[in-house]
């Protein structure tokens, strides 16, 4: 709150303000509440978000433009042209464009009725990523995605140095990677290239050794701090952070972890030489590294003509690699503490055209959600026989959200303060998660 002394003069002089500056007075006062995004770290209270979790890191996998269910984990017989491939789950059956994920059903639990009202890509990808639809997502104009929650809630109490605690990989739709009110801390760092994750750590021209680094950062030192003398802003101090967490990063004891040369050639191979399998071996050294979140973003399913042809291109990588990523994390132990979570943004219609295509359908679709204390081998939820609807206990991306919050550690009834100092409700009020997962 600002005090008397602070608070703009809102009231017509006697000599008659216009109306002009009237409202030019309001909105200075409207400009200094609200100042989104500018935090380095943003209000670094930590227990008031969390809840009691093994749950150390999420890698959280998004099929963007919308995986097709009935050709994926929810095998339809009459309305997919691929064969059924049965799982490590008596009577589940995935389809057969995903038949070694479906060998690794049992460390994992299967959502066959997600659904959502969105059709529209760029909604479907906000609410999935914050478990608000767009008409409510409005009030909250710098609302963070849940990988930055995810990372804000589970940063070190004493970290000593900068490291990323919310990675991204692939495409980014919507928000993901987003930090919103939390600050840049905690948005995604985005590794393009996964041969060479981590460029610009060391100058590209001549030989500059650690100690005259270290003398031209402190020169940048004393320049801004005499830039600072006249010159003072938050959007400065902003930068201040950014640089520091830059040197700090530059100089981390963990960046080994980022190079996937330290892997041995059969896991490599295990897990595949694609684009899709690289990233599902660098989601396990970062959970390994306890990174809280990990993304990886799988474009192409927007599959309005060509669908099978697409969809078994992109599932010839994708199904070897989840299913490496799945048996390495479950044989090892490590799933005890890593969260993995395998969604769309929406479904595909059952039907096919004449052009083999099909179109948005956010009605249903599937999801994979395990790790933790997540039950595996359970499936909550059916579609129906035509694959449009859910059949059994809808679940809709609202209830995926929080029951991914709780999962991993977050309580998904918290109110964080955002940028305009109000209370800022985790998942729109009266959202549960699922009881069947979490008890």
């Amino acid at each position: 709150m600002l005090n008397n002394q602070n608070q703009p003069d809102l009231t017509m002089s006697k000599s008659g303000d216009s109306r002009r500056i009237f409202l030019q007075k309001s909105l200075g006062f409207l400009g200094t509440m609200f100042i989104p995004g500018i935090t380095f770290g943003g209000d670094d209270s930590y227990d008031d978000i969390t809840v009691a979790s093994p749950v150390k890191s999420v890698i959280f996998f998004n099929m963007e433009g919308g995986m097709s269910h009935v050709d994926t984990l929810d095998h339809k017989p009459n309305l997919s042209p691929f064969s059924a491939s049965q799982s490590s789950v008596n009577g589940i059956r995935f389809a057969e464009s995903m038949q070694k994920t479906a060998r690794e059903l049992h460390r994992i639990a299967l959502i066959r009725s997600t659904w959502s009202e969105d059709g529209d890509h760029n909604f479907a990808q906000r609410l999935l990523h914050t478990g608000y639809r767009l008409p409510q997502a409005q009030a909250f104009p710098d609302i963070p995605s849940l990988g930055a929650v995810i990372a804000f809630a589970k940063k070190p109490r004493q970290a000593t140095s900068y490291f990323p605690s919310h990675i991204t990989m692939g495409r980014r739709a919507g928000l993901a990677g987003r930090g919103g009110f939390l600050g840049v801390k905690y948005s995604g760092f985005q590794i393009g290239n996964l041969d060479n994750p981590v460029t610009h750590l060391k100058p590209t021209v001549g030989r500059l050794n650690d100690d005259r680094l270290g003398r031209r950062g402190k020169i940048l030192d004393l320049l801004n701090d005499s830039f600072e003398k006249d010159f003072s802003s938050k959007e400065i101090d902003l930068w201040k952070q950014m640089f520091g967490a830059a040197r700090e990063f530059a100089h981390s004891e963990k960046l080994d972890v980022f190079d996937l040369s330290k892997e041995a050639p059969a896991v490599r191979a295990r897990f595949g030489e694609s684009w899709i399998g690289k990233a599902c071996l660098m989601a396990r050294r970062l959970a390994q590294a306890e990174v809280p979140f990990i993304e990886i973003g799988v474009g192409g399913w927007d599959t309005h003509k060509d669908n099978q042809s697409k969809v078994a291109q992109i599932c010839k990588d994708l199904d070897p690699a989840l299913a490496a990523l799945l048996g390495e994390l479950g044989s090892s132990g490590l799933l005890k503490q890593t969260m993995v979570i395998f969604t769309s943004e929406f479904g595909r219609t059952p039907d096919v055209g004449g052009r083999d295509g099909r179109d948005h359908w956010p009605r249903v679709w599937s999801t994979l959600i395990g790790g933790g204390n997540i039950p595996g081998g359970i499936v909550v939820g059916e579609s129906d026989a035509k694959g449009q609807k859910p059949a059994k206990r809808p679940v809709h991306v609202r209830e995926l959200v929080a029951t991914l919050y709780k999962a991993a550690g977050v309580d998904p009834e918290a109110h964080p303060v955002n940028s305009l100092g109000r209370p800022f409700p985790l998942v729109p009020r009266g959202t549960e998660p699922l009881s069947e997962l979490i008890s």
